[in-house]
């Protein structure tokens, strides 16, 4: 049987987009008959797996966008058909057996109903339903428990399609070897907002003795927040290497509104990195003793207690590294299940 994998960049580029690419490699690496459908092809490549790109789509708006590539990837499907084939898609479209979800429900944890007046928040409300909905599929995988709690709560009508959630693996294996000494906090993310660096520079003024080192986040953005505590924060912006990072910091400190499952956190712990996170972060159920979370609504003096005690008595075990042929054996039992 072929895999087809259906993202919109395939390679190594983070997120969602990354987890594709890195389940498409480990799937290649067992043996397994495997091709991408994709928008753009980022990534150098790899044996044996055949790569269709469709050209690059209009960005905005978003929601069209989808609809585009949606469309796009369905003609495709008509076009290159053969038997004993399954597609696998990790973007919003309705063409194939298997899809795996890759963020929040929509709208779960959403308290603010002006919301609900932008006419994008319903369009995007259906895109959801649509792709639950969608007519070749057999398995929505959710990436953690949480979000397979969202999505039945949200789509009662489709949760037999639910299945088990899949994690992502950790491309990394060894902890870090060399690492600065101090009470050195980290923090890193795009979307600095919804993952919590407020909290986290609150968190500081109330820690004097403490450091902060920040990644992904251009200065420019933050620097009116940082007024006061610029000599105890060090900006990386985009880092390329994550052991950039990593190598500066005693605590991961990732305190997300709302986080399907927040990779950092698997990495960090990869590497011998004790986290405090919010409970709102999936991948809070997978670490063990070697970190805390708290509710993301907590006030800050529990966040900061709980940080001086992991930064003054680190955590001595750590959860076993997952790896993507971990994760690739998963889904290849998926695949034989459904195709049975």
């Amino acid at each position: 049987m072929r895999i087809i994998q259906i993202v919109r960049r395939f390679g190594p580029v983070g997120g969602l987009e990354g987890y594709a690419w890195q389940l498409t490699r480990a799937l290649a690496a067992r043996g397994i008959d495997v091709a991408v459908v994709c928008e753009t092809d980022e990534s150098e490549p790899i044996d044996g797996v055949p790569v269709t790109a469709l050209g690059k789509m209009r960005p905005k708006p978003r929601w069209l966008h989808y609809l585009r590539f949606a469309r796009r990837v369905a003609g495709e499907r008509q076009k290159q058909s053969v038997q004993n084939e399954m597609w696998h898609s990790h973007e919003m479209v309705t063409c194939a057996e298997v899809a795996t979800f890759h963020s929040t429900a929509h709208g779960a944890g959403e308290r603010a109903l002006h919301k609900r007046l932008d006419p994008t928040w319903h369009v995007n409300h259906w895109l959801e339903r649509r792709t639950m909905g969608g007519a070749a599929l057999r398995a929505m995988v959710p990436v953690s428990a949480p979000v397979r709690a969202q999505l039945a709560a949200a789509h009662p009508h489709w949760a037999s399609r639910l299945a088990d959630p899949i994690r992502p693996g950790v491309d990394f294996s060894e902890p870090i070897a060399a690492r600065e000494t101090g009470p050195i906090i980290g923090f890193i993310g795009r979307e600095w907002k919804r993952k919590g660096l407020p909290r986290v520079l609150e968190m500081l003024r109330a820690m004097p003795n403490v450091r902060l080192v920040i990644a992904g986040v251009p200065r420019a953005e933050i620097a009116r927040l940082l007024v006061g505590i610029e000599d105890r924060v060090e900006l990386l912006g985009w880092v390329k290497d994550p052991n950039e990072f990593y190598s500066r910091i005693r605590l991961l400190v990732h305190p997300a509104k709302l986080e399907a499952y927040g990779m950092v956190v698997a990495e960090a712990l990869a590497r011998g990195i004790p986290v405090l996170v919010s409970e709102a972060t999936g991948a809070s159920a997978d670490m063990g003793a070697a970190g805390c979370a708290l509710p993301h609504t907590a006030p800050v003096q529990p966040w900061v207690d709980a940080a001086r005690e992991l930064l003054a008595h680190p955590p001595k075990e750590f959860p076993p590294i997952r790896s993507w042929a971990e994760v690739a054996e998963e889904y290849n039992l998926l695949y034989q299940g459904l195709s049975l």
